[in-house]
């Protein structure tokens, strides 16, 4: 069987592992090198999907993320490993059995254990056209795509006190960072008053992220007119889990 879509089917395995990204894989992997039979579903909709390249992944800096999923396939169908494509809507113990995974109306597995590795998905501000730029001109972490806006201009967008704490690593990497902070977001004052030491601090709200003419961002409007502008912007998301089959 392969990762192709199938008119019906039905099938049993020792352990379904929900999520055919990097850790979904690496457990598949370890699990069927204990001789134990593995089926990986897999939706197709990595968390990383937006950004180009990846960073700071040993053996693959700066290489596409699939490039990354297609090795990690090879390696487990190497050992055995099934690999297939569905999205899971529930999940179902079965008493003596173990459980019944269902991906679809066409697609069944029956399990004795169920790996979770789902990840999370980024819930961005709701801030005009920034998922537009999300994972390429719009980031959110210093180390996956710091390196290469260092020394850019920068606009972070504080959207809750957390925020702050990525900040230091941004004004490490260029000191051209401006902080735009919303009234309504409390920020500790000894962490802002370090900051404001080495960059700007805005107080405002983010309304749209603008665009030059062949769609570059440009920078970031706020809601009562004035202009930040930026080669990048940094926000800072909410993370949700993907447990939708696990609890329903």
């Amino acid at each position: 069987m392969s990762e192709q879509q199938h008119s019906s089917i039905t099938r049993l395995c020792d352990v379904a592992v929900v999520g055919g990204s990097a850790a979904g894989l690496a457990a598949a992997l370890q699990i069927q090198r204990q001789n134990r039979s593995v089926i990986v579903i897999d939706s197709g909709e990595p968390r990383n999907a937006p950004a180009a390249h990846m960073h700071g992944y040993l053996g693959y800096d700066g290489a596409p993320p699939t490039e990354l999923v297609v090795a990690g396939r090879a390696e487990l169908r190497k050992y055995g490993g099934e690999i297939l494509t569905g999205r899971v809507t529930a999940i179902d113990h079965e008493p003596g059995v173990g459980f019944r995974v269902e991906a679809g109306p066409r697609l069944t597995v029956h399990a004795r254990r169920v790996v979770a590795a789902t990840g999370v998905t980024d819930e961005l501000p709701a801030i005009e056209g920034i998922a537009r730029h999300w994972g390429m001109s719009v980031l959110h972490c210093p180390f996956c795509h710091g390196y290469e806006v260092r020394g850019h201009r920068l606009v972070q967008i504080i959207t809750h006190p957390a925020g702050l704490h990525p900040a230091r690593l941004f004004a490490h990497l260029s000191d051209r960072l401006t902080l735009l902070i919303p009234a309504t977001v409390e920020v500790d004052a000894g962490e802002l008053a370090a900051l404001e030491a080495g960059g700007a601090v805005v107080q405002g709200d983010a309304q749209r992220i603008t665009e030059g003419p062949h769609g570059t961002l440009t920078g970031v409007e706020l809601t009562d007119g004035r202009h930040l502008a930026a080669d990048a912007v940094v926000v800072t998301t909410r993370m949700r889990p993907r447990i939708e089959p696990f609890v329903g």
